[in-house]
Order: structure tokens, then sequence, then C-alpha cells
């Protein structure tokens, strides 16, 4: 807990508490929330070691076609190592400096699905991607409202951003951009194709140049 107050600290949630004395004659114990301020520089290091690499690709030899979304929950890790770990011609990362470009270049495609993972429930938007602005008053993107998805983005939070092409077999193949937090978890994705029917030959052709634009860009895990 390198320069933070001394004393005795927990975890609750998202959030660290730090337990302090007040009073002279007769202390008593108080608990109170400690603040931590950083972005993606304080992330743990989200890049899959050679042994996590080698886990995670034996797993999906054996469990073919499946997204990190899910191949995460099964080993129990966050799934942006999970990510990490796909071969070179099933994803391609970038770190989260690049979200204007990479968010600017999704709205060419037509509609896609927004996928939002909150504890055990998934949400899904069918939306097209919209414009968006930076706040002059704080850190939010604030995006258009002329779509099912808007709302209020924090991308200065986000430490990477990936684009997956998964083929699921029988001519199937998954098309996603997750955006990834700190924490290795997905502030949200979007799907592009998945299981169902297939997209047109121009929504994969716009897919694939963005994917082919993020492999051009400073990778989340160079080397």
């Amino acid at each position: 807990m390198t320069g933070l107050p001394q004393g005795r600290y927990r975890s609750f949630g998202s959030l660290l508490w730090i337990a302090f004395s007040r009073g002279q004659v007769r202390p008593q114990l108080y608990w109170a929330p400690v603040i931590l301020m950083g972005g993606p520089a304080l992330a743990e290091n989200l890049c899959a070691s050679s042994e996590q690499r080698q886990i995670i690709q034996d797993f999906l030899a054996e469990n073919f076609g499946m997204m990190p979304v899910r191949a995460a929950r099964e080993l129990h890790m966050p799934e942006a190592i999970v990510a990490s770990a796909y071969s070179p011609d099933q994803a391609s990362s970038t770190t989260g400096d690049a979200f204007i470009d990479v968010w600017t270049a999704m709205g060419s495609l037509e509609k896609v699905t927004v996928l939002i993972i909150k504890d055990q429930d998934v949400f899904e938007i069918p939306s097209k991607i919209g414009p968006g602005e930076f706040s002059d008053t704080n850190s939010f993107y604030n995006l258009s409202h002329d779509y099912p998805f808007s709302g209020h983005l924090r991308p200065d939070l986000y430490s990477s951003i990936y684009a997956l092409k998964i083929p699921y077999g029988e001519g199937r193949v998954g098309r996603a951009i997750f955006f990834y937090k700190p924490d290795g978890e997905p502030a949200f994705g979007t799907l592009v194709s998945g299981r169902g029917p297939s997209p047109s030959d121009q929504q994969i052709a716009k897919f694939d140049e963005i994917m082919a634009m993020i492999q051009e860009l400073p990778s989340a895990c160079p080397g």
C-alpha cells in the first residue's frame, strides 16, 4: 500500500476502505472509503504469460469457437488476459489510447449488437455505432442519442481494445470488438456476427478493415 495512509485496509466491492481511530479518551474504530485515482496506467499486466498462454490455447483447442467472454469464466482468468492468448489470425489488439480511431472506424458498420455484462446478467442492444464527443467539463465521451446505444463512456479508463474473429464451424464466424478495463474485464463489446444469420458481404468487409487497422496500431501486448 505504498503512498497510502497508515492503517488497516479492507476491500468491499470495488472500494478500498481504511480503518482509523477517533477520540482520545475512548477511541473508536471507523471505516472510511479511500478513492484510488488513476486510469489504465495502474492496470496490472493483462498480457498472458507463456504458461497462461499454453493453458488458454490448450483449453481453446478442446473448446473450438469459444469467445473470450465464455473462456474467461471457465478458466477463472481476467478476460483481457484470455483475449491476449488468441492466435494473431483470430485477434488484433491496441491500447485504450486508440479509442477515437477505433470508435470512428466502427461508425461505418451497419447495425451491431452491443454486449454489456453485469455480474450474471447479459444485455444485448441492437444498434448502429453513433458519433460522440468529449465533454468540456468532465472526462466523459458523450454519445449521440440518435441510436439505441447511447450514453456516456469513459475511454480514458479503457486499457485495451481487441478485435476478434473466431471460426465457429459450418461456415459461421464470430466477429466482435471488446473494450477492456484495467482489471481485465470488459466495459462492453460489440458483436458484428455470431451463430445467427451471416452479415452482409459489406459488413464483413468493413469489419475486416477495422481489424486490419487495429493490427497497424500499437499492440496492447507488444512482442
